[in-house]
């Protein structure tokens, strides 16, 4: 059964596709995890930024979410990687609200951050930098830096029907996918699949075995990997194909862990 912050990540990643699919001032640049639980945003709004003692418009800006070990009953972490002049952002976190709830989703705190930044939402009573409250407290006349809408109800958002699945290990689009053990997505150059029970051997997940014979096959006392059936030498080792080999001769299993080559058997009657 999955946890409760399982199923938020799964569905917190559907909501921001769906919102960057449909939203034309954000973009996701980059998700960390399986399911996501960092994001790298880009949000195309105008905000400001201090350079030496000027302060200037930027039009395009990137933002970092993760979501910590805690989620949901933790509020997620929302930083700006690049620099903004705003009360309520510092280099280590901007300021989205005094009170988290577990009920607000994640896309409509994108959307908040969207509006903080175009300074149609602001505090100067606790600022987290002072300089910028006393800024907007001078020049409020110049307020919002933006004043286009930023909010975007992707309620009725259709589905993303034309929306192709990235190979987990490659990136291919557009070929036919197939899904590993831990449900990766990856293309037919990217999976092997068992010759024994059809499973997938993934690359994503650097499998050089299959995993399933693995869980239920006699090991090569060896090497570890699944023994050839019928193939044990006199010491009773179970072994696989490059471990050991019957002798051409007289048939008994020469046996790498016992180091019986050349066949012990043979060279005894020789």
């Amino acid at each position: 059964m999955e946890s409760v912050r399982l199923r938020r990540l799964k569905a917190d990643h559907e909501a921001l596709r769906r919102l960057a699919r449909v939203h034309p001032k954000i973009q996701i640049e980059g998700v960390f995890g399986n399911p996501p639980e960092r994001y790298r945003i880009v949000l195309k709004v105008k905000s400001l930024r201090e350079r030496g003692e000027q302060i200037e418009t930027v039009g395009e800006h990137r933002l970092e979410v993760t979501m910590p070990q805690g989620y949901p009953r933790d509020a997620p972490l929302f930083r700006m990687l690049s620099p903004v002049f705003h009360p309520n952002i510092a280099p280590h976190t901007v300021c989205i609200g005094d009170h988290w709830t577990a009920g607000e989703s994640l896309e409509h705190l994108v959307q908040r951050v969207g509006e903080i930044l175009a300074f149609q939402s602001y505090n100067t009573k606790s600022p987290l930098n002072g300089r910028a409250a006393q800024w907007v407290d001078e020049h409020r006349d110049r307020l919002p830096v933006d004043a286009e809408e930023f909010f975007l109800d992707t309620s009725h958002a259709p589905p993303a029907a034309a929306e192709t699945v990235a190979c987990a290990n490659c990136g291919a689009r557009g070929v036919a996918m197939m899904p590993c053990r831990v449900q990766h997505q990856v293309c037919g150059d990217c999976a092997i699949k068992c010759a024994r029970c059809g499973g997938v051997q993934c690359l994503a997940c650097g499998d050089k075995t299959c995993m399933t014979c693995l869980a239920t096959a006699t090991l090569c006392k060896n090497c570890g990997n699944p023994a050839t059936a019928d193939l044990v030498c006199d010491q009773w080792h179970p072994l696989c194909g490059d471990c050991g080999a019957p002798c051409p001769r007289c048939g008994n299993v020469q046996c790498v862990v016992c180091g019986s080559f050349p066949c012990r058997a043979c060279a005894a009657q020789a």
